[in-house]
């Protein structure tokens, strides 16, 4: 692939004196002397400057993504297809960009990489972000480039799915339907047609413009999975009959800004997904009631603490945090004993507390994209986990810890800043997977370095390094 397409050079001083900025794809890094870890250092969280004020934190961030779209409402020459984009930004103390590290939320061609970073160019080099700090700092945004158009309709289909209304209403055996994935319908209501099946276990609502959970969907006495992921629905408008038969509940990517109260009514709720939600805040005292609650979804909800009453939540297996504003998780967090997945990347983190090797169960963390540089003492003692993501940290060389995580499948530092790569690594007998790359000692011919007779004995045991 094209250099060109891959990386943009700095920009020029202009005659009014503006900085320097430079845009770069993410995954580029390794070619080009920026380092993320070394950047993070460097610069301060947004959100740490904004500790004792967070909503202006948060209303500076919302008033960068209007200026975007503002931007590129201005423009005609973005392209058609709409993508969206993960912006790793770092400001000067006065709001202006050094620099822009990007990814892509799917894969892209060329030409709409090369148009993406000349807009990204443009619009930094004229933006100031809309607030001032005491200190040069930093953010992570989504933003969306080009002009947005709509996805084409997911179908299901198969043995006991209906797919439209249509079919909904002419079926003449609405006893052999299990599903109805009504998604992507336009739908501002739900429709009446629902309520005609009575062996019907799953119930699609997702990507329309409904602006109401109404309690009637939760007296279908059949019905365990519903989503409805991507509507309209607010605080107020979550409305539920009490019940023992639902196990999964959607409602991601909604008006939401709180645990709705009313969710606590599905008594053995098992599955709870609010992501993409402006919640902010996490109550509970509502979660609490949901006592067979396995697997909690938080997913980019503008988290800035964990409360400590996360520990009553003792039937959590898996737990995703991504894309918060966290800087540190609670102790409390230790108390999870069934948890056997955890995901906190994307924060801002600069340790892992000390309670984490409590949670025997553990078999995958996620903690790449933060400040970490240093590992719990006895991480060992999690005899279950199989995959660790430490990557884009602060580590400058691999923790002793590693070689006591004797399940250990997976483990990924790439984006570091390590330094040299201990000879102790060889030991981990079960390690299938290692990622190195980014990482100031892979700069060079790392098979004919220092280090060649580490990484010849890692593939001797099978692990297939990545560097």
């Amino acid at each position: 692939m094209k250099t060109v397409l891959l990386f943009v050079s700095l920009l020029l001083i202009t005659a009014s004196g503006r900085a320097q900025v430079q845009v770069l794809l993410l995954r580029d890094t390794a070619s080009h002397p920026i380092n993320q870890a070394t950047l993070d250092k460097q610069y301060t969280p947004l959100m740490t400057l904004f500790q004792a004020q967070p909503k202006g934190g948060f209303d500076a961030i919302q008033a960068h993504q209007k200026q975007f779209a503002t931007y590129l409402a201005k423009r005609r020459d973005t392209p058609q297809k709409g993508i969206g984009l993960i912006t790793h930004q770092y400001y000067s103390a006065s709001g202006k960009a050094a620099y822009v590290l990007v990814q892509t939320d799917r894969p892209q061609p060329d030409s709409a990489l090369a148009k993406l970073v000349t807009v990204l160019r443009e619009f930094y080099e004229t933006a100031t972000f809309p607030a001032a700090g005491s200190a040069p700092f930093r953010l992570t945004s989504f933003l969306e480039s080009g002009r947005t158009v709509s996805q084409p309709r997911t179908v299901r289909r198969g043995a006991g799915i209906l797919s439209s209304l249509e079919a909904a209403q002419k079926t003449t055996r609405p006893d052999t339907v299990r599903m109805l994935a009504f998604n992507q319908l336009e739908l501002a209501t739900v429709p009446e047609v629902v309520y005609r099946f009575p062996k019907l276990e799953e119930l699609d609502l997702s990507k329309n413009s409904l602006h109401e959970l109404p309690a009637r969907l939760t007296t279908i006495a059949t019905l365990q999975r519903l989503s409805l992921m991507h509507n309209l629905i607010p605080d107020d408008s979550v409305f539920v009959t009490p019940n023992t038969h639902l196990k999964s509940l959607n409602l991601q990517d909604n008006k939401l800004t709180r645990v709705p109260p009313a969710v606590r009514l599905n008594r053995r709720l098992a599955s709870l997904w609010l992501g993409n939600n402006a919640l902010r805040e996490l109550d509970t005292k509502t979660l609490r009631r949901l006592r067979r609650l396995s697997d909690l979804n938080l997913y980019n909800v503008g988290l800035t603490t964990l409360p400590k009453g996360i520990k009553r939540l003792k039937s959590l297996q898996t737990l995703d945090l991504y894309y918060n504003k966290l800087t540190t998780l609670p102790a409390q967090l230790g108390k999870l004993k069934r948890l056997e997945q955890l995901a906190v990347a994307h924060n801002n983190l600069s340790a892992l507390p000390q309670t984490l090797p409590k949670l025997r169960r553990l078999q995958a963390l996620y903690v790449h994209h933060n400040r970490i540089s240093q590992l719990p003492t006895r991480l060992g003692r999690l005899t279950q986990l199989r995959v660790l993501d430490l990557g884009y940290n602060w580590f400058t060389v691999p923790p002793t810890q590693l070689t006591s995580l004797k399940a250990l499948e997976d483990l990924d530092m790439s984006n570091n800043n390590l330094q040299e790569l201990p000879a102790s690594l060889a030991g981990m007998k079960h390690l299938k997977h290692l990622y190195l790359r980014s990482n100031p000692f892979t700069q060079k011919n790392v098979k004919a370095g220092p280090y060649a007779g580490v990484i010849q004995q890692l593939e001797a045991n099978k692990t297939e390094v990545f560097y």
